[in-house]
């Protein structure tokens, strides 16, 4: 498959399910007047565009590699997919309330992640660099 090829279907794909997500947003948004519910509906759905930010990122990199101008396509896309889903617990529990953002816990426990995030990208990186140079990784 061509790079061209992936970058078109990603925005073939990525365009209207955000265009649905927005859609669905709005629908909710005009269903419920408490803010509290508001909040909820923008932020589940806010998640879920970034999800979708997460696939069109993925596919690009491949795109890239595809075309030689990227060697670590997948320790990438570990990066990105993993440090979305951290960002968004982080945030989910900053939604839960006050106390458990303000909780050294929480937000060690959220930087050990990211940092274990950064850590796996690099040994995929290594992995994938090793798989280049026809080495075995171990």
């Amino acid at each position: 498959m061509r790079a061209s090829t992936i970058r078109t279907y990603a925005a073939v794909a990525a365009v209207p399910a955000a265009a649905v997500v927005i859609a669905h947003l709005a629908y909710v948004w005009n269903a419920h007047p408490s803010s509290a519910d508001r909040q909820s509906a923008a932020f589940a759905h806010g998640i879920g565009l970034a999800a979708i930010l997460a696939a069109a990122l993925a596919a690009a990199r491949v795109a890239q590699r595809l075309e030689g101008r990227s060697t670590h396509v997948w320790a990438e896309v570990v990066a990105v997919f993993a440090t979305i889903a951290v960002l968004a617990h982080l945030a989910d529990d900053w939604r839960a309330g006050s106390t458990a953002i303000s909780s050294v816990h929480v937000l060690t426990l959220h930087l050990g992640l990211l940092a274990a995030t950064a850590a796996g990208a690099f040994v995929v990186a290594r992995v994938e660099s090793a798989r280049a140079a026809g080495r075995d990784p171990a």
